[in-house]
């Protein structure tokens, strides 16, 4: 089995994907031992405590470790980062570029594996050093899906990445 994964052409060495979670299933071993056979390091989740319930997302974290994976949980409701948890989206975003910059293979992954995920990926490119215009346009599998696009220019412009 070979993950869906939507890789994104990044300044590297490290590589960013986004993915979507399987649908109806939870994270099985099996789908973990791929992603860590795809090279995949880091798997940050931005499913919520009632997503990650209904999905049945219990031990993916123990599950991900045993294959190598580092599993980061970052619970945010559908439909984008509310300004509130902007900080905290920031220093993840800040984490996650560290990571592509060290070499790791960061995957962010939400319930549909657009918007909530492919904001974050948005936002580490853009610590990365990337304009949000070009992060959105080599984030989005679909130029006309809607995500919080001003946020991440707001962000841009308030954050410059030396």
């Amino acid at each position: 089995m070979r993950p869906a994964l939507h890789v994104i052409a990044g300044p590297g060495p490290g590589q960013l994907a986004t993915i979507a979670h399987p649908r109806s299933e939870p994270w099985p071993a099996e789908n973990l031992a791929a992603l860590a056979r795809s090279g995949v390091q880091v798997l940050v989740s931005a499913l919520t405590s009632a997503e990650q319930h209904q999905l049945g997302f219990g031990g993916t974290a123990e599950a991900a470790a045993a294959v190598g994976v580092e599993f980061v949980p970052f619970p945010v409701a559908d439909g984008g980062i509310p300004r509130e948890e902007a900080a905290k989206a920031i220093a993840l975003a800040r984490r996650l570029a560290t990571y592509v910059r060290s070499g790791r293979f960061v995957v962010t992954q939400s319930f549909g594996g657009v918007g909530r995920s492919t904001l974050l990926a948005c936002t580490t490119l853009v610590m990365l050093g990337i304009a949000p215009g070009d992060a959105i346009r080599r984030v989005m599998k679909n130029p006309n899906m809607s995500i919080t696009s001003d946020w991440l220019f707001d962000f841009a412009a308030a954050h410059p990445v030396a």
